[in-house]
């Protein structure tokens, strides 16, 4: 039986989002501000599609900051509501110089609360922001009050909590919560498998990332050499391995894992639960990828209309994808090969693009780098 969202949430954060529901009842079009990571990308997302269902004309964009040229372009704009999405508790007083009504969607610690603005955040009420709730699924609640057909975007919702890192360790608090009644109401499907992209199973492994496997990652020939120790077909989807060839490859890449230093929760990540979001026709985490590379090659605009069910943007964002996995790749190759520069304490290395930088070190240290010094 369908649980309401008064058995899902507090009631004192559904009251606030019934407040903000008031003001987009009130006008025709609605300005969407999100912030451009996977979290905020996808709460925008989620936000244009409940604005389509309810009949309003919508404006979506995505930035880095809530700065004071972003609050200048929003006031000479003309807009009748605002409503950022993953961003704005730590930026109200920027927020509530504008002209118009505000409704901010965030799950970030709040420096306060407001009066002016219509501000919804988990925190607020209890809820950890940093495990419990993300700005996806907050935003994703919200339309879940002003409209319950919204249930059929858990799939982009549930993108933006895995780009959240919330996923790690299993869902909990809100999050959990709406993504149990999502499998319940049939809008998700789950299911347990090797962490692969759908691919033929030697593509699968060459570009795989995350799990990072020394000498396949990255190696058409170190993949291909595998599966001919395994006897596996290497034009076979990883969807279309039997049992016992999933079996047989699982093992032989846990061995490799633990051979080459992985740490323990990066070998129990090798096989994971996986959720198929039908309406999207997509997995979750593949679609949170597939943003992530977008909004770290400059791309935004693009990983928005993923989400906003652009079947022909698909095409052009695996194609983004895979050189933001290539560029990875050659950066962690070249620290598999020569190493990280060592001091006493530390271990580091030098890039040229920063915004690879973090995801690389964090690769490296969970797969092949020494755990005991910082990277």
């Amino acid at each position: 039986m369908a649980r309401s969202l008064a058995d899902l949430a507090p009631k004192e954060l559904l009251d606030r989002a019934r407040k903000g529901i008031d003001l987009v009842e009130g006008v025709s079009r609605v300005r969407i501000l999100g912030h451009y990571d996977p979290d905020g990308t996808t709460s925008a997302a989620v936000l244009a599609r409940a604005m389509v269902r309810a009949g309003k004309a919508f404006h979506a964009s995505t930035s880095t900051v809530i700065d004071e040229a972003l609050v200048k372009r929003l006031k000479e704009e003309s807009n009748e509501l605002v409503i950022m999405s993953d961003m704005g508790s730590g930026q109200l007083d920027r927020v509530e110089s504008l002209p118009c009504p505000a409704i901010v969607l965030d799950h970030h610690k709040p420096l306060r609360d407001s009066e002016k603005v219509v501000h919804v955040n988990p925190a607020l009420f209890g809820i950890d922001g940093t495990r419990e709730a993300c700005g996806a699924t907050t935003t994703w609640l919200f339309t879940l009050a002003l409209d319950e057909r919204n249930w059929d975007l858990a799939g982009v919702a549930m993108a933006g909590a895995i780009g959240d890192m919330q996923h790690l360790g299993g869902f909990a608090g809100l999050n959990a919560a709406l993504f149990e009644e999502a499998l319940a109401r049939n809008v998700l499907s789950k299911e347990r498998g090797l962490a692969l992209i759908s691919a033929p199973v030697d593509e699968a492994l060459t570009r795989c990332v995350i799990p990072y496997f020394v000498g396949i990652s990255g190696r058409p020939e170190g993949a291909r050499k595998l599966l001919a120790e395994l006897k596996i077909d290497p034009q076979v989807p990883v969807a279309e391995l039997v049992p016992e060839e999933r079996r047989r490859l699982t093992s032989l890449l846990a061995t490799i894992l633990l051979k080459q230093g992985a740490d323990a929760e990066a070998v129990e990540a090798l096989v994971k639960e996986r959720y198929w979001a039908p309406n999207d026709g997509v997995y979750a985490d593949e679609l949170s990828a597939y943003v992530d590379g977008c909004a770290r090659l400059g791309y935004e605009g693009l990983g928005l209309s993923l989400c906003l069910g652009d079947k022909e943007a698909f095409a052009r964002a695996e194609s983004i994808r895979k050189e933001f996995d290539d560029r990875l790749l050659a950066y962690l190759h070249k620290l598999e090969t020569e190493g990280p520069f060592t001091k006493k304490h530390i271990q580091f290395f030098y890039t040229e693009e920063p915004a690879l930088a973090g995801s690389v070190a964090q690769i490296a240290m969970n797969y092949f780098l020494d755990h005991g010094k910082p990277t």
